[in-house]
């Protein structure tokens, strides 16, 4: 049986006393990896208006502090969740735009393009190596979270095949994962030439203290709580740490090779999330599927630092589903 590191292994590869395990073509934790402690969310909302106009790049410490507060379900996720809801007959219905009668479909399209200009914006500016990295998982979890966000709970705990996980179980690997690679990663990044290479057992985060109860757009603030955090530790990496060694599985690798595992590891489960899904008969309106790549962007224009611009699409987003119920 084949062993994946990160929540089966120590940083250098032996195996901590859980296992995963392929099946049907996915990759599955034992269960005794799996707790059922529950996560007491807590709903707010969220304030925009301050960020309103915002165009600079960079953190000051009012945006970390931001980045690493946003724990608890915002109007944006609300108003992405009543979007995703949307069919083709919904998004037909008329929508003022300017001086022309347009429809919702294009409120979704006009917000996509909102997020692409911001996107323009901050990608033409400097950014270290490793903040680049990282903007393209956090744009890997804005499309997990347009792919899930509003789903109902039958859905989340609901597995496709006898053995396999649902939903909620992928996004507890999901989470667990992301506090283990961040914590592995500052580690190589920060630690003494006299320390050994491998993080010790005893400070890599563990699976108990995961919880992922209560509704997905709770789940989902955990996640994004996690990603803030990451970008927060590993968003200014030198060039000279980028090389540093470090070990995944029983591989030695180097800083850059662990940064560039954060997306794809985020990609493979919104792929898994997504067969989970179809398996349960689901299928995506087409609200949805835009939703998807708007908050793909917004999450790329976060992740490279512009967080006043990310928040200011959020915004118009926010109005815009406000425009459509009224």
């Amino acid at each position: 049986m084949l062993l994946i590191e990160d929540v089966t292994q120590d940083e250098g590869g032996h195996c901590v006393g859980h296992m995963m395990r392929r099946v049907h073509g996915e990759w599955q934790a034992s269960p005794a990896l799996l707790d059922s402690e529950a996560l007491a969310g807590q709903h707010r909302q969220a304030s925009h208006a301050e960020n309103r106009g915002c165009d600079e790049v960079g953190d000051d410490d009012g945006d970390r502090a931001e980045r690493a507060g946003r724990t608890a379900v915002t109007d944006f996720d609300a108003a992405l969740a009543g979007f995703a809801g949307m069919d083709e007959e919904a998004l037909a219905r008329a929508w003022p735009w300017r001086d022309k009668q347009m429809d919702v479909r294009y409120a979704l399209y006009r917000t996509l393009e909102d997020a692409q200009e911001a996107h323009v914006r901050v990608s033409a500016g400097r950014h270290p190596e490793s903040r680049r990295i990282l903007a393209l998982a956090q744009r890997a979890f804005g499309d997990l979270r347009g792919l899930l966000i509003g789903l109902p709970p039958d859905l989340l705990d609901t597995a496709p095949r006898a053995g396999e996980w649902p939903i909620r179980e992928t996004l507890r690997h999901v989470l667990l994962v992301e506090r283990r690679y961040a914590t592995q990663t500052r580690y190589a990044v920060e630690r003494a030439d006299a320390e050994p290479v491998r993080l010790p057992d005893d400070r890599q985060p563990t699976a108990a203290p995961t919880d992922v109860g209560g509704a997905i757009g709770e789940i989902l603030a955990k996640i994004a709580a996690a990603r803030a955090e990451t970008n927060r530790w590993l968003g200014d990496v030198t060039p000279a740490a980028m090389t540093r060694p470090t070990v995944w599985a029983t591989h030695e690798i180097d800083v850059r090779f662990r940064l560039h595992r954060f997306a794809p590891h985020i990609v493979e489960h919104s792929i898994q999330c997504e067969k989970t899904l179809l398996a349960l008969g689901w299928r995506p309106t087409e609200g949805r599927r835009i939703v998807r790549a708007i908050a793909a962007v917004i999450g790329e224009v976060e992740g490279l630092g512009a967080l006043a611009g990310a928040r200011e699409v959020e915004s118009q987003l926010v109005e815009r589903f406000a425009s459509v119920r009224s």
